[in-house]
C-alpha cells in the first residue's frame, strides 16, 4: 500500500531530522538528543496518532467529516478539567493531569450526548450540542485565566497553545497508557464501524446495537482526546486534517483508515513540532500554533467546497 509506506518514510524521516534539530544543531551530545530531542518526538507520535484515530472514529460514527473531538466539545471538556489541576497546583507532570483530561472529555462526551437527546442519532444534532459545550469550556478556561496568580497564567496560557517541550520519558509514559487503551478498542470494531457507516438503520438489521457501539466508540475518543489534552495541551485540527485527507487516498474502509490515521497523525504532528523549533530558534513556538495554521484553512476549505458526508 503506497500510503502505508510513505508515511511510513515520513514518519523515519522526521524522527531522523528530529533528532539534530534545535540549539547546537547536530552536534548536541548524544544525552541531549535521547532525553530532550526524542521525547518530545515521542510525545509527538503518541498525541498525534490519539487525536487523528479519535478524529477518525467520530467522523465515521457521526457520518460526518466535521466531526473532531473540538467540534464536539471533548477538548474542551478535557481543557476545563485539566486546565483546574494546573491552576490548584496538582502540576502537569503526573497522572493527575491526564486522568482529569480524560474524566473531563468523558464528562464533556456524557453531556453532548445527553444534550443532544432523541436526536443523538444525527450527526448534525450531537456536532451542534459539542459545538455549545466548546464554546463554554472556553469560557471557563478564560475564567481560570483571569482567576490565576501570575505564577499559574503563563504556564496555563502556554499548556493551552500545546506543549511538547519534555524533559524525559515521565510525560510519554503518561500518555501511553491512553493512548494503547483507546486505539486498541477502536481497532477491535473497525468492522462495526463499517457497519454503522452503511447507516444505522441497516447495521442494526445485520446485528449491531449501534447503542452501545456507539457508546464503546464515544468513550474511546475521550479516552485518546482526553489523555492527549491532559498530557500535551488542546493540540487542534489534527483529528480533522489527518482522517480527512486519508480518506481522500484511501477510501473510507476503517480496517485501513484507522491505523493510518494513526500514523498520519504521528508524521503530521512530528513535522509540526519540528518546524515550531525552527522558525524562531534558539527558541520554539508552541506546536499548536502551528496545527492551527495547517488546519485553520483546511477547514475553511472543507466549508467552502461542502464537505462530504458519509
Amino acid at each position: 500500500m503506497k500510503a502505508l509506506r510513505w508515511l511510513v518514510l515520513l514518519l523515519a524521516a522526521g524522527i531522523a531530522v528530529s533528532a539534530v534539530t534545535g540549539p547546537m544543531g547536530s552536534s548536541a551530545p548524544w544525552s541531549v538528543v535521547i532525553s530532550l530531542r526524542l521525547s518530545r518526538t515521542a510525545l509527538a507520535i503518541l498525541a498525534g496518532a490519539s487525536l487523528a484515530v479519535a478524529g477518525a472514529v467520530l467522523q465515521a460514527v457521526l457520518r460526518n467529516v466535521l466531526a473532531t473531538p473540538y467540534t464536539l466539545g471533548v477538548s474542551a471538556g478535557a481543557g476545563v478539567t485539566a486546565g483546574a489541576v494546573i491552576l490548584f497546583g496538582i502540576g502537569i507532570s503526573g497522572y493527575w493531569a491526564c486522568l482529569a483530561g480524560t474524566g473531563g472529555a468523558l464528562a464533556a462526551t456524557l453531556l453532548v450526548t445527553t444534550l443532544a437527546g432523541r436526536g443523538s442519532r444525527e450527526g448534525s444534532t450531537l456536532i451542534l450540542a459539542g459545538v455549545t459545550i466548546n464554546v463554554l469550556g472556553a469560557s471557563l478556561l478564560l475564567l481560570m485565566e483571569y482567576l490565576s496568580p501570575a505564577s499559574r497564567l503563563m504556564e496555563i496560557v502556554r499548556w493551552m497553545m500545546g506543549d511538547l517541550a519534555a524533559a524525559g520519558y515521565s510525560r510519554v509514559f503518561y500518555l501511553l497508557p491512553f493512548t494503547v487503551a483507546g486505539t486498541a478498542m477502536v481497532l477491535l470494531r473497525t468492522g462495526t464501524l463499517n457497519q454503522m457507516l452503511a447507516g444505522e438503520e441497516l447495521a442494526e438489521t445485520r446485528g449491531v446495537n449501534t447503542r452501545r457501539e456507539r457508546a464503546v466508540m464515544l468513550t474511546a475518543s475521550a479516552i485518546l482526546a482526553g489523555g492527549t489534552v491532559g498530557a500535551v495541551g488542546p493540540v487542534g485540527f489534527v483529528g480533522l486534517v489527518v482522517p480527512h485527507v486519508l480518506r481522500r487516498i484511501t477510501g473510507g474502509d476503517c480496517r485501513r483508515l484507522v491505523p493510518l490515521s494513526a500514523l498520519g497523525g504521528a508524521v503530521l504532528l512530528v513535522w509540526s513540532d519540528i518546524v515550531s523549533r525552527i522558525v524562531v530558534s534558539p527558541g520554539e513556538l508552541p506546536v499548536g500554533i502551528i496545527t492551527a495554521l495547517i488546519g485553520g484553512p483546511y477547514f475553511l476549505h472543507l466549508l467552502r467546497s461542502g464537505p462530504d458526508h458519509y
